[in-house]
């Protein structure tokens, strides 16, 4: 009995395809986070309720939004160009590494979205005790 030769994957266009890449799991997650954070920063941006909280990402800005845009895919794809490379070699460490990519990228945004855009957003109102203490007259007891 013969083994028949297993079946190559093929492209669109009909051709065997020879070194298909598959990214994993874990980048297609980073990609997405990344993707979402520039949807939703452009989308804010344009509303003027936003402001860049990443100080690089900031300088960016400032030299115009294709600027900007073009920085962020390139700061998100090569990191995870580099890393889909380095699987060949060490994949339990390239996933370790992209699980704590997206831990601490979908941590600093969610703490630099609050602090900037929300808290800082916020109007507060004065509190009776505490706002003559702030000018120096002593707390009000009612």
């Amino acid at each position: 009995m013969s083994k028949l030769p297993k079946k190559r994957e093929q492209s669109p266009c009909g051709r065997p395809r020879e070194n298909a890449v598959k990214l994993t799991r874990e980048s297609m997650v980073l990609i997405a986070l990344c993707g979402v954070d520039l949807v939703s920063t452009l989308l804010l941006l344009r509303t003027n309720t936003a402001r860049e909280g990443n100080p690089i990402m900031a300088f960016y800005l400032r030299h115009g939004i294709g600027t900007f845009v073009l920085a962020k895919l390139t700061l998100i794809f090569l990191p995870v160009f580099i890393a889909e490379w380095s699987k060949q070699y060490r994949p339990k460490f390239v996933r370790l590494m992209l699980r704590a990519a997206i831990l601490t990228y979908a941590g600093m945004y969610l703490v630099l979205f609050l602090t900037i855009n929300v808290v800082a957003q916020t109007p507060t109102c004065p509190d009776p005790l505490i706002e003559p203490v702030r000018q120096g007259a002593g707390p009000r007891i009612p």
